[in-house]
């Protein structure tokens, strides 16, 4: 296929939609070429080849014939490129700073969590011995009620009103 010439350009620029499909033809594969030699991505160089030339489409009337149609071509693809690349680096600029802003909460809910386990632990700490013994073995244990009264060789009741007096105490000091 051969250069576009002054007369292609010119039933182009009057809204020839045969001179616009053979103009667009010529330059799919050279303005492809050269936006993938830059950003190396094929996919983004094919949507830049067609965001210039509906670009170029809308203001067909401006086109000036006896001007260089070429360099006007890939002049236009050059600063599409730019573009991307200007949004693109936008782009990671914010995703690198969600992730920063992201880590820097993780991070303070890390700390968070390690106070309160430190603050349950003093608080577990304080309770009575038989009170602690029986949180112990209903929560890290798993033991029921009635295991908890058969191991200490007390009622069932004692062990509920234990439990449940630490529960209050816990949640008061927690809190």
């Amino acid at each position: 296929m051969e250069q576009p010439d002054k007369a292609l350009l010119e039933d182009f620029r009057m809204g020839s939609n045969r001179a616009f499909e053979k103009i667009y033809q010529y330059y799919r594969m050279p303005v492809i070429r050269f936006s993938v030699s830059i950003i190396k991505d094929e996919q983004e160089a094919e949507n830049i080849y067609h965001e210039v030339f509906m670009k170029i489409l809308k203001k067909r009337k401006n086109i000036k014939p006896e001007l260089n149609f070429n360099s006007y071509v890939f002049t236009a693809v050059k600063n599409e490129i730019f573009d991307y690349l200007k949004a693109l680096n936008r782009n990671n600029c914010l995703k690198e700073r969600f992730w920063e802003r992201l880590q820097h909460e993780e991070d303070g809910c890390d700390q968070a969590k390690e106070e309160n386990l430190t603050k349950l632990e003093s608080i577990i700490k304080n309770l009575s011995p038989k009170r602690r013994q029986i949180l112990e073995m209903n929560y890290f244990e798993k033991k029921s009620y009635n295991e908890i009264a058969d191991i200490l060789m007390i009622s069932k009741n004692t062990v509920k009103n234990q439990l449940v007096k630490a529960k209050f105490i816990l949640r008061k000091e927690m809190e």
